[in-house]
């Protein structure tokens, strides 16, 4: 006796399909309602959510740091205003530069070059506030660039800066981080 198995399985997908297209018009178009209703085990993979986006400290137009070249903290050692005409996006901000040659050195490693904190006070930060930074009011420590509301915030800072670079990485949460995963208990507000 020779077997056919396209009429079976013809007939299976039949057993299927038409309950569930009989039944399609009455039933709320709830996927996990109708898996219930129907007896039907349905694995799914969780919705990606969207990557959170970074706090930054940008003014209407996405500039960070008032439009001052990040570079020129260090080579200069100075705040110095960019020129619009040269300019850089990175990290959901825009960066303005004095020269090409900054915006140059700027995009080979930006990582090393964007302020802290996405250009927050760090001072106000070490004590759980965001506040508005002044890029002149600036201090650049391991390699890193911090900037502060004034002068005064910026001395305070320096007073004991490691302690207040670790409660100011206590309060920031990391953009890897932002996503649901667990970071200090006293977090940003």
């Amino acid at each position: 006796m020779k077997t056919q198995p396209i009429p079976f399985l013809s007939g299976l997908i039949v057993a299927i399909a038409v309950p569930v297209i009989l039944n399609a018009a009455s039933l709320s178009w709830n996927p996990s309602k109708i898996a219930k209703d129907n007896g039907i085990v349905v694995l799914v993979e969780g919705t990606a959510k969207p990557a959170p986006k970074a706090r930054m400290n940008v003014d209407s137009n996405g500039v960070i740091l008032k439009g001052y070249d990040p570079v020129a903290y260090f080579t200069r050692h100075q705040a110095v205003k960019g020129n619009p005409a040269i300019q850089t996006r990175f990290g959901g901000a825009i960066y303005y530069f004095v020269s090409v040659a900054d915006k140059v050195t700027f995009d080979k490693n930006p990582s090393k070059y964007v302020p802290q904190y996405g250009g927050f006070c760090a001072y106000h930060l070490s004590k759980d506030k965001l506040k508005d930074s002044d890029p002149a009011a600036f201090l650049i420590y391991r390699g890193k660039l911090y900037v502060c509301s004034d002068a005064d915030s910026a001395k305070e800072f320096h007073s004991n800066i490691d302690e207040n670079i670790r409660k100011a990485d206590d309060y920031w949460v990391p953009a890897s981080r932002a996503a649901g995963q667990p970071y200090n208990r006293f977090g940003p507000r």
